[in-house]
């Protein structure tokens, strides 16, 4: 009876040491670190592709503003060239009416007239470079006399 108890507790500690070796195993093997490298790989590629579609849809936003930004830009300049269009279509408006520049002319051809004719000479020195003393740096003794 006591090697039958032996054998079974061999058979028992080769059972339980079986398993026990294989927990252990799995866990430090080769195996189980491919398996988490595999992982890992899995949940950066997961965020990278998730950064990718933000990405796009970030850029796909810019691209529809540029593309409203140049609708508007093209309308704003065909609106411009309109309206140059009608202002060279249109007679300009002189500031002055015709009679007012007419007689502009006439008084401009006037005052050349007159400078040519006589030119000015002074006779006299400005009272204020003269000899005697006058305007505001003379004295009071002088201006009541």
């Amino acid at each position: 009876m006591n090697a039958i108890i032996g054998i079974l507790l061999v058979l028992a500690g080769a059972v339980v040491g079986f398993f026990i070796a294989r927990y252990w195993l799995k866990e430090h093997s080769e195996e189980a670190r491919l398996t988490e490298e595999v992982q890992q790989s899995r949940e950066q590629l997961a965020a990278y592709q998730q950064e990718v579609g933000e990405h796009f849809a970030t850029a796909s936003a810019l691209v529809e503003q540029l593309e409203e930004t140049q609708e508007k830009l093209k309308a704003y300049l065909g609106h411009s060239a309109e309206l140059l269009q009608k202002e060279q279509t249109q007679p300009s408006l002189p500031f002055f009416a015709e009679d007012t520049m007419r007689q502009l002319r006439m008084a401009s051809k006037l005052q050349k007239d007159s400078k040519s004719e006589k030119p000015e000479t002074q006779a006299h020195a400005p009272r204020d470079y003269s000899d005697t003393q006058s305007g505001i740096f003379s004295s009071s003794e002088e201006k009541t006399s």
